[in-house]
């Protein structure tokens, strides 16, 4: 179980006030690929797919959207929330992400690999998969959330910290972290044990894992 330590990394994230403006009410139909999303307030409709991708997506608000297949690759994203939203699969690839707040959604394979994620909060959420494999995240919370797998491979983790969150799976091969905060995270398997340099736990949370590192030293137990 997660516990309070006085011990605190040397720098916390930094989240920025993620509140748009969003104003103009909007239909699904209105988001598309490769434009300017301005201000946008869509809320309470449902949708196969909806294509965003390389679009800008500023100060805008999407709330309970129930989407099949949500693709946002290469698309730039900054001060925009999203509350209540379910899709089946999320495609963020290499997009930029800043200055937003997902609440309260429930996705099932996120793709964010070689994204780009500063100033965020995910709060609330349950995410079955979550790849960031080659991500670049940096100020990023995860807030009451269940993963079921978080797959940082390769990635740069600067500033993130996990606060009450169940992550069944955490995947840090050949991962660079910076000020990484796992105590408040519920851990059942790590894999990548070598790269967690850089990050904090509890030591009732190694003691718990005490078989998933040995088995990394290649110590045997019984």
């Amino acid at each position: 179980m997660p516990n309070n330590s006085h011990t605190k990394p040397s720098r916390l994230p930094h989240l920025p006030d993620a509140t748009g403006a969003a104003c103009i009410e909007a239909r699904i139909a209105a988001m598309y690929a490769a434009e300017d999303l301005d201000g946008l307030h869509v809320a309470d409709q449902r949708a196969d797919v909806v294509d965003m991708t390389a679009a800008a997506v500023l100060d805008c608000a999407f709330e309970r959207l129930s989407i099949s297949t949500f693709v946002a690759e290469r698309a730039h994203i900054s001060h925009t929330t999203a509350d209540g939203c379910r899709a089946a699969a999320c495609d963020v690839r290499a997009a930029g992400v800043e200055a937003s707040l997902v609440d309260g959604c429930a996705f099932g394979a996120v793709q964010a690999n070689a994204a780009k994620i500063v100033g965020a909060e995910v709060r609330g959420c349950r995410i079955d998969y979550l790849n960031c494999r080659d991500a670049v995240c940096r100020d990023l919370v995860f807030r009451d959330c269940t993963i079921g797998e978080f797959d940082g491979n390769d990635a740069r983790l600067s500033r993130v910290a996990f606060i009450d969150t169940d992550v069944a799976v955490l995947s840090l091969w050949h991962t660079v972290c910076a000020d990484v905060d796992l105590r408040g995270a519920r851990l059942h398997e790590i894999r990548g044990v070598d790269s967690l340099k850089g990050t904090t736990m509890t030591v009732e949370q190694i003691a718990d894992l005490a078989a998933v590192f040995a088995r990394s030293l290649g110590i045997r137990t019984d």
